[in-house]
């Protein structure tokens, strides 16, 4: 054991020497400037001192000179070049005024002024040629379209049942009712009475004529047309049906129809047709 540990001893002792003799040997052999070389040691070179660094102060390079910038582009003003018109100014419409609208016709609270001609009959009469002509005159109030009131006052001249010459003066109320008071052409009826003077003169025998005076009170009834072809307007036409007695004091002794049988009566009837124009305002 002792010997073992001897001999492992020596063998390191010797690879020792065997390094040193070697890093010395290769000392001579170094590069000026190396760190790792061995410096004062016998058989060295004096010239092999490290390259000095250079002094912290020393100004850096130059650096290379930057491009020149280019030069800004010219720029020409010409003022006598045209110049572009500015956009048009639109003006702001004037403010809306709100009319009140126009009343549709026909209108409420009407009164119109109505003009009509016409002819009354009363069958062929004594002498085959009864009837008369009839001009007047009304004044029509309507408080709403669908119906009115009117007031005539009519003459009448021809020839009565009897076949006397006869004038007649009569005045009459007639209540209006319009079916389609929104059209042109209106429907309308209406109903009515009245008060009537008549003078009758017997002249069939050309010499010693008799006047007689008749006073009457009755009642008609009647359907017509209207057209309208403007609000102030209108053209009518209507056909009536009248009955009526006497009311004078001479009734009850000088009746005005006796038969060939001697009956006696003071009622009468007849028709009436008329035609007129009613101006409305």
């Amino acid at each position: 054991m002792k010997h073992r540990l001897a001999k492992s001893l020596t063998v390191a002792a010797t690879l020792t020497l065997a390094l040193v003799a070697s890093r010395t040997a290769r000392a001579d052999d170094c590069p000026p400037g190396s760190w790792f070389c061995g410096q004062g040691q016998a058989g060295g070179q004096q010239g092999g001192q490290l390259q000095p660094l250079p002094p912290p102060t020393a100004a850096p390079p130059p650096a290379a000179p930057a491009p020149a910038a280019a030069p800004p582009p010219v720029v020409v003003y010409n003022n006598n070049a045209p110049t572009a018109a500015p956009p048009p100014v639109r003006e702001a419409p004037p403010p809306y005024v709100y009319a009140p609208a126009k009343q549709a016709w026909p209108r409420k609270n009407e009164w119109g002024l109505n003009l009509h001609l016409g002819g009354a009959f009363f069958g062929k009469g004594r002498t085959g040629d009864a009837g008369a002509g009839v001009l007047g005159a009304g004044l029509r109030y309507k408080p709403i379209p669908q119906a009115g009131i009117q007031a005539d006052l009519d003459l009448a001249g021809g020839r009565d049942y009897n076949g006397f010459r006869r004038g007649e003066v009569a005045f009459t109320i007639n209540g209006l009712i319009f079916v389609n008071p929104k059209d042109k052409a209106q429907l309308y009826f209406l109903g009515g009475f009245g008060w009537a003077g008549a003078t009758a003169v017997d002249d069939r025998n050309g010499y010693d004529e008799r006047t007689y005076r008749y006073g009457y009170f009755g009642v008609q009834t009647g359907i017509g047309l209207e057209f309208r072809p403007t609000k102030n307007v209108a053209l009518n036409a209507d056909l009536r049906g009248f009955i009526r007695g006497r009311t004078d004091s001479a009734r009850h002794t000088q009746p005005e129809f006796v038969d060939d049988r001697g009956r006696s009566t003071n009622a009468s009837g007849g028709g009436l047709l008329t035609g007129g124009i009613t101006f409305y305002f």
